[in-house]
């Protein structure tokens, strides 16, 4: 019993943080102008997917794993996560995802059938577009790259930088959240099957399964700074210019003191 509180609290802690950070994005994505372009769309759309999926853990599955609510309940939840699309490969051949108790953990019927459709339906499959992603974002990035350099506008270079470090930190971004979804999947399917104690596979399926979509948030975050100009705590005081100085600043007028204006004029007595 003791155990399976620790795995509820586990699941909870990381997928309320990965809930809160996803939410975060969903609502202030569209406030960011670095963002309102289909990569920023494909983040917005990745981020409410994960929202949903971790509030899920975090408000459903961590609870009804530390109150030990009726089994009949967990079936159902288990049942509910299979999707329309897959209908068919997960309950008309007999293969669904159901809650392990034994090792807190989601997995797969075990038949022939149902290890044939994980295995390529979901684990080469995913791996397969995470390599996509990979190569579409680099190729995307390096073609823009070379069509900035290949046409010299009228842009100033401060601006030519600043857009080439966006560009930089959406491939860094797209790179490292396909490679935190590899690992899960590593972790899930290669991985988690090898080891027999309760902590290890509890690890390496459920840990894994909500910590990744918690560092996506994360990586997201860090990568678009913008978004911390939408927390009240960590907004930058902007700097007051008085007035005086400002329209000075403007007008290109110098101002001078009573002091430069005597010694800029010479005494009568030198002039003889």
């Amino acid at each position: 019993m003791l155990d399976h509180q620790l795995a509820a609290t586990i699941i909870f802690l990381i997928a309320s943080c990965g809930m809160t950070l996803n939410w975060f994005i969903t609502i202030f994505i569209r406030r960011l102008k670095s963002l309102q372009n289909p990569f920023g769309r494909l983040t917005g759309s990745q981020a409410i997917g994960e929202a949903i999926h971790q509030t899920t853990f975090a408000l459903y599955a961590a609870p009804m794993i530390f109150f030990d609510t009726n089994t009949t309940v967990i079936i159902f939840f288990t049942w509910a996560c299979a999707l329309l699309p897959l209908l068919y490969l997960y309950t008309y051949k007999d293969c669904n995802l159901y809650y392990i108790d034994e090792y807190s953990y989601f997995g797969f019927t075990n038949n022939p059938t149902c290890l044939l459709i994980a295995w390529y339906t979901d684990f080469l499959k995913n791996c397969s577009f995470v390599v996509i992603i990979c190569t579409i974002d680099i190729i995307t990035v390096l073609r823009v790259h070379l069509l900035n350099i290949s046409t010299k506008t009228s842009t100033s270079n401060h601006h030519q930088n600043k857009k080439r470090r966006e560009e930089i930190n959406f491939l860094k971004q797209a790179c490292l959240q396909a490679v935190a979804f590899a690992l899960e999947l590593v972790t899930y399917f290669l991985l988690g099957p090898v080891f027999q104690s309760y902590f290890m596979k509890f690890c390496m399926m459920t840990v894994a399964w909500n910590l990744i979509r918690s560092t996506d948030a994360f990586i997201t975050i860090f990568f678009n700074k913008e978004f911390r100009t939408v927390i009240p705590c960590l907004k930058k005081p902007a700097a007051i210019v008085p007035s005086e100085n400002r329209d000075q600043k403007d007008t290109g007028i110098t101002p001078v003191t009573g002091q430069s204006v005597y010694s800029s004029v010479k005494p009568e007595s030198e002039n003889f």
